[in-house]
């Protein structure tokens, strides 16, 4: 039970984590400025390398039960050889609750597993959705500018055109 909460403390302090902005190594070109490009790419390499030490402390968990596990099957055997029913019994009860621990460690890390991967699926679409949104919204920027200079165009056009008849008459 207590590397199922270290392993759900570990998986808190990684979205706790993946929340900093931090925009130091997000300008790739070192411009000064992000682009929206960069904050995408950021953001899968943070959400990538959180995944990959999310799963190495999984399987280290999973190992150190496994290990746990097989050191009371050790136990056990030795208490058999020895014949000492009372070391027998005990040992079969560590080995048994060690056998559970080791089955709800793997379930815990697979679970896990499947969070984070859906978590970076979920983060990255979400960053995609906001990348074409900010695209869509610089075009339709661009478009009322280029309305407004077109229409500004037109009436400098017009009051030239007054200008040079006010000038003819």
């Amino acid at each position: 039970m207590k590397k199922i909460g270290l392993l759900a403390a570990v998986a808190c302090a990684i979205v706790v984590s993946s929340c900093n902005n931090n925009t130091s190594t997000v300008d790739k070109n070192h411009d000064g400025d992000t682009t929206v490009g960069e904050h995408l790419d950021h953001s899968v390499e943070t959400a990538e390398e959180h995944a990959a030490h999310l799963k190495a402390d999984a399987d280290k968990a999973v190992a150190d039960a496994e290990a746990d596990m097989k050191k009371a099957q050790a136990d056990l055997d030795a208490a058999v050889k020895s014949g000492d029913k009372q070391a027998q019994n005990a040992a079969q009860k560590a080995l048994d609750n060690a056998k559970t621990a080791w089955e709800k460690t793997k379930d815990a890390a697979k679970a896990a597993g499947e969070a984070v991967e859906k978590g970076v699926n979920n983060a990255v679409d979400a960053t995609k959705d906001a990348a074409h949104k900010t695209g869509d919204a610089i075009d339709k920027a661009a478009e009322k500018t280029a309305d407004k200079a077109k229409e500004l165009s037109n009436e400098a056009e017009r009051k030239a055109k007054n200008v040079k008849e006010a000038l003819e008459n």
